[in-house]
């Protein structure tokens, strides 16, 4: 999904699968997916909308 909408907006993007729990509770993520974009989560838990994501890929 952050892939496409990326895509969409004419963004490059990197995209990491992080399956280590260490990792994902340094950014206080305690429900997958997470997204973390430029070092803050701005999702957890769930499906986000793609709207939430072309917002978040734009800000």
């Amino acid at each position: 999904m952050v892939e496409a909408a990326a895509r969409d907006l004419g963004l490059e993007v990197a995209v990491e699968k992080v399956t280590d729990y260490a990792e994902m509770a340094k950014y206080g993520i305690l429900a997958t997916p997470g997204i973390v974009i430029d070092g803050k989560v701005v999702h957890s838990g769930g499906l986000p909308r793609e709207e939430d994501v072309r917002r978040w890929l734009q800000a």
